[in-house]
């Protein structure tokens, strides 16, 4: 082999082990992209209480109706999903939509342990303010989120929306040249939270979804052991879910079954 040759492979093992070891050591900056939304001048939760839960916080209204609790996904912030608020208000439902740990112009550094905290609050919250007939919804990341909310406190039924089995199978889609196993705190694990789960649940995706694929939302559908629903949007990808109309009526038709 060539001397240079040599060189260049050398290269580029130098720049495979060091970006590998990166990803490991700064993994949960690849998971979360907050922005700096200031938390208590969200103008769409003008109507919601803001509420700050022994540092875990949430907008929150009308908690005397069925109420959900909505796990958002890895970037923005809560305030980016009023849209979810429409909905459930329309459909006769309170809600509390959690911000996490580092999001939202929080001094914080957002990560696995963090928003597992966040959960635990948001069940605190609920337990002390006897709030009752609980909806869990989780989008994204926030299906781990919501998934591990359900393994603590089992809520009436579940809605997972573009969600995943495990967050080592979502790196293996992304950094498939990499031992990801090994390399991946598997936090959320939504196979392993929802085993004992018994509840209804629905799960919606996306056919084109490229950073959560279509296939983790059927391979998590297919272990679960209870009464269960999924709905495909078809040519919808990840970030665009929220542009097909069937999508809202997906929704919605959850939320309106018993």
């Amino acid at each position: 082999m060539k001397k240079q040759n040599i060189i260049a492979l050398s290269i580029l093992v130098i720049f495979y082990i060091s970006y590998g070891i990166g990803l490991t050591l700064f993994q949960e900056k690849v998971v979360y992209f907050p922005n700096a939304q200031d938390f208590n001048k969200c103008a769409y939760f003008a109507n919601a209480e803001k509420v700050d839960f022994k540092g875990t916080r949430m907008y929150v209204h009308d908690t005397d109706k069925p109420t959900i609790v909505l796990y958002h996904g890895n970037a923005g912030s809560a305030c980016d999903r009023s849209v979810y608020a429409d909905i459930f208000t329309q459909a006769g439902y309170g809600y509390i939509i959690v911000e996490y740990t580092g999001f939202s112009n929080e001094a914080a550094t957002p990560t696995h342990a963090a928003l597992k905290n966040n959960v635990q609050n948001v069940i605190a919250y609920i337990t002390e303010n006897k709030i009752s007939d609980i909806t869990v919804i989780g989008e994204s990341i926030g299906t781990g989120i919501a998934s591990y909310h359900t393994s603590l406190s089992v809520p009436n039924k579940l809605l997972l929306i573009s969600p995943f089995t495990d967050l080592k199978d979502v790196a293996k889609n992304r950094f498939w040249f990499y031992p990801t196993s090994l390399l991946v705190n598997n936090a959320f694990d939504n196979v392993a939270n929802l085993e004992k789960y018994h509840n209804p649940i629905t799960i919606i995706h996306g056919t084109k979804d490229s950073i959560i694929p279509y296939k983790l939302g059927q391979k998590l559908f297919a272990l679960l052991d209870t009464q269960k629903e999924f709905i495909t949007i078809t040519d919808a990808g990840h970030n665009d879910l929220f542009l097909f109309p069937e999508t809202y009526e997906a929704i919605t038709n959850f939320l309106l079954t018993i």
